[in-house]
């Protein structure tokens, strides 16, 4: 009997989070989507175009890193579904994404503990740049 209830607590448990992730995912997908087949997405991410060129990415990953530095790594996946990215373009993402994901939320709570927030996120963001732009030059 205790299997079975456990069973139906897992279910239970893995439909909420899987709807808490649809709930991230699906307006982040959609509107990303409608940008690339209207062609504005190009037009907004030429403002990033340097900072990716760095990196190693296109333009339009500007979304998918702006979003997974924002707020978390689930809209940053949405974001990059629509986008024609490579295995090296997605690991850089992952990378980067990895270190400096949801830096509101975590910075909030790390300057709590006394830490300074500015430097949280600066050392974050400047680390996750060294990376990606290493992993950039490393790919062959």
């Amino acid at each position: 009997m205790e299997f079975v209830n456990n069973i139906k607590n897992g279910l239970r448990n893995g439909l909420k989070i899987s709807t808490k992730i649809i709930v991230y995912m699906l307006p982040f997908y959609v509107i990303v989507d409608v940008l690339e087949q209207s062609g504005y997405l190009s037009k907004i991410s030429l403002v990033f175009k340097p900072v990716m060129g760095v990196l190693g990415l296109p333009s339009e990953a500007a979304v998918a890193i702006i979003s997974g530095m924002l707020l978390n790594l689930y809209p940053a996946i949405a974001a990059m579904a629509p986008l024609s990215l490579s295995v090296k373009e997605i690991t850089i993402i992952g990378l980067f994404l990895g270190i400096a994901h949801n830096l509101v939320i975590e910075t909030i709570i790390l300057s709590r503990s006394g830490v300074k927030a500015y430097s949280v996120v600066i050392l974050r963001i400047a680390t996750a740049c060294v990376a990606a732009m290493g992993v950039n030059i490393l790919w062959t």
